[in-house]
């Protein structure tokens, strides 16, 4: 169905060569869908509409080009890499306000360290809480989201932070001790992955070492 999509996108025309079809080609991914077609010169909204009912591609996903956010008009080049994203609020039944992702490394990690510097658990009101238990009470147990660690920030303030597999982004989750949210700070992966990032082979868990 999503290839049959593509080809409504797909400039018309006769029979070319392989090396013709490299040239254009455009990779275009949501959450663990991945899909590579000959996409060059069209804008971002004829792709979104061809490919929302094939990918699910939900209506508030944010348009992202090579990492990048772009308009609804930006027209696609050979090579770019399209990704439709949600913000981390959105997983809930709630729209609830978060921070836009940034490629900012240096200040999430300004406050909160490095990747993997924090704790494994925490106690709360008493109680001891590893990552995955944290997950839970928080209502982000989703099967796409990887903790990474805790933190204690200050009193009565805590944070974890984990990995966004279908948003391919870090997120710094702040949050009071009645696990009310407070703030959320969101990073694209990218960062921390580099140029690597473009070639790596995505499936449906990313398993690259943070």
């Amino acid at each position: 169905m999503a290839q049959e999509k593509l080809k409504q996108v797909t400039p018309p025309g006769g029979l070319t060569r392989p090396h013709q079809d490299e040239i254009g080609k455009v990779t275009v991914v949501y959450g663990v869908h991945a899909i590579e077609a000959g996409l060059a010169g069209r804008t971002v909204l004829s792709v979104r509409e061809a490919l929302a009912q094939p990918l699910n591609i939900s209506p508030r996903a944010v348009a992202l080009v090579n990492g990048q956010e772009v308009e609804s008009t930006h027209v696609l080049n050979p090579g770019e890499l399209l990704e439709f994203v949600r913000y981390a609020g959105e997983k809930g039944t709630e729209s609830t306000e978060t921070s836009r992702p940034t490629p900012n490394r240096d200040q999430m990690e300004k406050r909160y360290g490095q990747l993997g510097d924090g704790r494994i658990d925490l106690t709360i009101n008493g109680q001891v809480y590893d990552l995955y238990a944290l997950l839970e009470v928080l209502g982000l147990a989703f099967e796409d989201i990887r903790p990474i660690e805790a933190h204690v920030m200050g009193e009565n303030l805590f944070a974890i932070r984990y990995f966004d597999s279908e948003e391919r982004s870090i997120v710094a989750y702040e949050f009071d001790s009645d696990f009310r949210r407070v703030s959320e700070t969101i990073v694209h992966i990218q960062e921390w992955m580099g140029d690597e990032y473009f070639d790596f082979n995505w499936g449906a868990w990313c398993p690259w070492t943070l």
